[in-house]
């Protein structure tokens, strides 16, 4: 049987294919590695071109999941092999909806506070406003322990959505979008590798000053206002970033 492969949203067919075999090697249908299925066979599956398969195949191996040897075919790598830690491409507003529906956010609201200077630094805010505050940890079935810390924190202007926040329902963006009519322009994200602090080491459950990945996110109008920053830390063992990046014609 053929199941059809779509370049929603202008996504490349590679990348919606890599996106597709993604989601089965790390839900563990390859519980025997060296059956991951040819180029033929996938090119029969999933009605693509031989170069559509090899294109997402190599976003598979860049990412760590799979290797391919010549004339040996492609083998699925175990989880020791690449840290144990979620693979997860973000580079895009559906890409970050789906690592939501993939993993569990339990936040809670945290009250109003000035920004911290750390955030309010980086973004050249000093209108010294207080911000809505939530904090919570993701986690994801079959991992030990939690796989991010997020603290999110919602614009001043926007107090009378943000009392109406629900914890545990959409992500934090979705909401504000529904609450307040607001439309994301873009968002901005900076990755950092950093140690964890007492308190973060203690909520993820982490030696102090373990290595840990920081995503700072900004979530941006169409005004040009920032209108929600989070800031996640991810254990160094448990979470890997990966994005595509389309070579210059």
């Amino acid at each position: 049987m053929s199941i059809a492969i779509r370049n929603g949203n202008g996504k490349p067919r590679y990348q919606a294919l890599a996106d597709e075999l993604r989601a089965e090697i790390l839900r563990g249908d390859y519980p025997d590695p060296a059956q991951f299925p040819t180029e033929s066979i996938l090119c029969a599956r999933y009605g693509v071109s031989r170069f559509t398969v090899r294109e997402a195949l190599r976003s598979l191996q860049s990412e760590g999941l799979i290797q391919r040897r010549r004339g040996s075919g492609t083998v699925v790598q175990p989880a020791a092999a690449r840290g144990g830690a979620l693979h997860q491409p973000l580079s895009n507003v559906g890409e970050i909806l789906q690592y939501a529906r993939d993993s569990s956010y339990v936040f809670e609201p945290m009250g109003t506070t000035p920004l911290p200077r750390k955030l309010s630094v980086h973004i050249g805010d000093a209108s010294g406003g207080r911000w809505h505050h939530f904090r919570g940890l993701r986690t994801r079935q079959g991992e030990q322990g939690p796989i991010a810390l997020t603290d999110t924190y919602i614009h001043p202007d926007l107090a009378a959505a943000a009392r109406q926040i629900r914890p545990n329902e959409d992500p934090v963006f979705r909401q504000l979008e529904r609450l307040a009519g607001l439309r994301i322009a873009r968002i901005t994200q900076d990755i950092q590798a950093v140690s964890a602090s007492a308190p973060v080491a203690a909520a993820l459950d982490v030696p102090r000053r373990s290595p840990c990945l920081r995503i700072l996110r900004c979530f941006v109008d169409p005004s040009d206002r920032i209108f929600e920053i989070s800031a996640s830390h991810h254990p160094g063992d448990r979470f890997a970033y990966a994005m595509h990046i389309e070579a210059d014609k």
